[in-house]
């Protein structure tokens, strides 16, 4: 029994299966900016929509070949072969979506998908359930299945390699490479139907529940019309996914610029610009109301360039973040603490309900006076201090700063001889 074919549903075949080609080289590389769940969901809607584009071609195709007889096709086998088609998709799709293909892979892939393809054409033939049963050229069946694997390996390596192609080259590529690969898939499904032979006044089962004209046409729209929402969906993501991705790195990028601007890069400790800012809202934040009094605490480490010649920059950068740690518990809800210079410190000193300026400022000489402890070391300091009240010492940022820095000379020139003096003189000032 020999059947002939509708010309217009053949093109129509070739149509959806460079669609679906097209739609497989885009969506593989657009999976590549994802990861993560988003990635998984990406696949999955990818082979979804893929794997029924090549489900659909398949069943186009088939409503193009005419038999005297009426054609219909069992529910389950159709199902099977559509599943066939989404899971040769899955595999497809996994593999462009990675960062590198090696030969391996390009042929471990193309002969499971080639056997994915041969499944989906063969078991969609089955579902046809004629009776007598369709026969097989054997010749053209392993040339289908050749076909299969040859067109799999090929659209493996061009779906990689478009993606290596600069930005301006990328689409017609992909259009050029869809038509390459819609007519691999077309050969190989046609050649399946030239190796099936039918037997004279063989008919389909009378229990197939599927038939009729929607299988032709109609599916190719469907399907196409989905390979297209797919496809903008996919590329509306990709777009909000960049833009946040070059978002985030601005925003990454500005933190950096703002912690190399306010902030030291051995202690990450404010530095001298974040202090004088900090200070200054303290002063102009207050409603126009006089802001409540507080102090300003400056400490500056006695002989440093001697300790960084004996020990070294790393080392001393090692007892500098120890002492920035062993220094915080000073600070409450508000104060600030920041490096000024390599051997400055300096506080700002909130008063609270519950700790007077005088009870903060013993506070802090308690914890200078205190050897630092760094890598199972200890290591006592010889400090010179000063302090400044507001609004006692000052008004303005540059008055507080000076009045403590100049305080810290003086007691620094008296104490010089004993440092533990030093420290106790800031409490008696």
């Amino acid at each position: 029994m020999n059947g002939i074919y509708d010309l217009t549903l053949v093109i129509t075949s070739y149509c959806v299966a460079a669609f679906a080609s097209y739609a497989a080289l885009d969506l593989g590389g657009r999976i590549a900016f994802f990861d993560g769940a988003r990635e998984r969901i990406w696949l999955i809607a990818g082979a979804f929509a893929m794997g029924t584009g090549i489900w659909a071609m398949h069943f186009v195709g088939m409503k193009a070949f005419s038999l005297p007889v009426k054609i219909t096709y069992d529910l389950t086998l159709t199902a099977l072969s559509w599943l066939a088609a989404i899971g040769v998709s899955l595999l497809a799709l996994y593999i462009i979506s990675r960062s590198k293909l090696t030969a391996a892979g390009i042929v471990g892939g193309a002969l499971v998908m080639g056997a994915g393809i041969c499944l989906m054409h063969y078991s969609g033939m089955w579902a046809m359930r004629m009776s007598p049963g369709i026969s097989y050229d054997p010749l053209l069946i392993a040339a289908s299945a050749g076909i299969a694997v040859l067109a799999s390996a090929a659209a493996l390596f061009i779906c990689f390699s478009v993606r290596q192609l600069p930005d301006g080259r990328v689409v017609p590529a992909k259009i050029v490479a869809a038509l390459v690969m819609g007519a691999a898939i077309c050969g190989m499904h046609y050649t399946g139907m030239a190796a099936a032979n039918f037997a004279a006044g063989a008919i389909c089962a009378p229990s197939n529940l599927l038939g009729g004209n929607w299988m032709g046409l109609p599916v190719a729209l469907i399907t196409i019309g989905l390979l297209g929402a797919i496809l903008l969906l996919s590329l509306m993501d990709v777009r909000a996914l960049t833009h946040r991705r070059r978002t985030e790195k601005l925003r990454a990028e500005s933190e950096r610029v703002r912690r190399l601007a306010y902030y030291d890069s051995v202690t990450e400790l404010p530095n001298r610009s974040l202090f004088n800012e900090t200070l200054l809202r303290q002063l102009i934040n207050s409603n126009g109301k006089t802001p409540p009094p507080f102090g300003v605490v400056y400490g500056e480490i006695r002989g440093y360039r001697m300790l960084v010649e004996k020990l070294g920059q790393d080392r001393v950068n090692l007892i500098m973040r120890a002492l920035a740690s062993q220094l915080a518990p000073a600070l409450r809800e508000g104060d600030v603490l920041a490096r000024l210079s390599h051997d400055g410190f300096i506080f700002l000193l909130r008063e609270r309900a519950d700790r007077a300026i005088e009870a903060a400022l013993a506070q802090v000489a308690a914890l200078l006076n205190a050897p630092v402890h760094y890598d199972n070391q200890s290591l006592p300091l010889t400090w010179g201090m000063g302090a400044s009240r507001y609004p006692e010492s000052g008004n303005s940022t540059q008055a507080l700063v000076r009045a403590a820095m100049k305080l810290q000379r003086e007691v620094g020139a008296e104490a010089r001889p004993a440092p533990q003096k030093t420290v106790s003189a800031l409490g008696a000032a």
